[in-house]
């Protein structure tokens, strides 16, 4: 039997899916979410978490062992649904315009890979109300520990001074038991704002210290101490009244401080709305369509490993 044009989308669905899927997959292993949030991944539509912060130091072992326990505190991530649909024209399709087709499908899988860098970049810029698992914000100044309360939060902008105590006070937190934690800041994130002045910062050989003329001191020439300790990550989604918030992360460890949590048993889905005896949308609006579905979101890991400034 010859094929018709309206055998076309039944056809060209399995390829749309190789190439989402694809291109998916390119676009996650290049993520900035991946880089700067703990995934996890589940079968809950609900994950308790009740063991952040309670991973006791090693010690000698000389008589037996001393099990931590789980902490007092606990947070729980729900999972939400997130959706992404494209309308194709039906005329598109029988006029071969494939190519068109795929560059959408691809730019489809593009948006989730943004998206979820987009929503741990909002969990950081929301960390100065949310919750994490000691009970008090994330980011705050009366986070509770041996020898505290502690603090990772700042109303000042960004600046050297502001940087290195950051990142003095994030290296100076102990754990639970008062050993110490043993951060190490590797990453800042700031927005299009501050993107310049967080490459000189950071990135610049040397750093001029500028001379006055009240003084006839003159200009001098330092090596920059920051330069080769943090990885710059620009963010698009650090703007409007947030354009000048910052943040800096110890991004190495396995519990850091956003974890992004996804359903290992429902995997992104990509499907359309089409079949072979044509379809209500086809018929109706001249049209099919391509969507994705996915289930994930995100919550706090360790206020240790994160320092935000500028919040407000």
């Amino acid at each position: 039997m010859a094929l018709t044009k309206s055998d076309i989308p039944n056809l060209l669905l399995p390829g749309l899916k190789t190439e989402f899927e694809l291109a998916y997959r390119s676009q996650v292993e290049d993520s900035i979410a991946d880089q700067i949030a703990t995934v996890v991944n589940t079968v809950q539509p609900m994950q308790r978490y009740a063991w952040l912060g309670a991973t006791p130091p090693m010690r000698e072992f000389v008589d037996e062992r001393r099990p931590a326990g789980l902490s007092e505190y606990a947070v729980a991530i729900e999972d939400k649904v997130f959706e992404s649909t494209i309308a194709v024209s039906r005329r598109a399709i029988e006029d071969d315009q494939l190519d068109l087709i795929r560059l959408r499908v691809k730019d489809l899988a593009s948006r989730v890979s943004q998206h979820r860098h987009q929503i741990v970049v909002q969990a950081l810029l929301g960390g100065g109300s949310g919750a994490c698992y000691d009970g008090t914000t994330f980011f705050g100044s009366s986070h509770p520990g041996v020898g505290g309360p502690y603090s990772n939060t700042t109303n000042s902008a960004l600046s050297a001074a502001t940087l290195a105590n950051a990142i003095s006070q994030m290296m100076q937190i102990p754990d639970d038991s008062g050993v110490p934690l043993g951060i190490v800041p590797d990453t800042l994130v700031v927005g299009p704002k501050l993107m310049w002045d967080a490459i000189e910062l950071i990135e610049s050989p040397v750093v001029v210290y500028k001379g006055t003329g009240s003084t006839g001191t003159s200009p001098t020439d330092y090596v920059n101490a920051f330069r080769g300790r943090l990885r710059l990550i620009v963010s698009p989604y650090i703007s409007g009244l947030s354009a000048d918030a910052w943040f800096v992360l110890d991004t190495k460890r396995p519990i850091k401080g956003v974890i992004l949590q996804q359903r290992s048993d429902v995997p992104v889905e990509f499907t359309s709305v089409e079949s072979k005896g044509g379809s209500e949308s086809a018929f109706m609006q001249d049209r099919y369509f391509y969507g994705v579905r996915a289930r994930y979101n995100v919550g706090y890991g360790l206020w240790q490993a994160a320092y935000g400034g500028k919040l407000s």
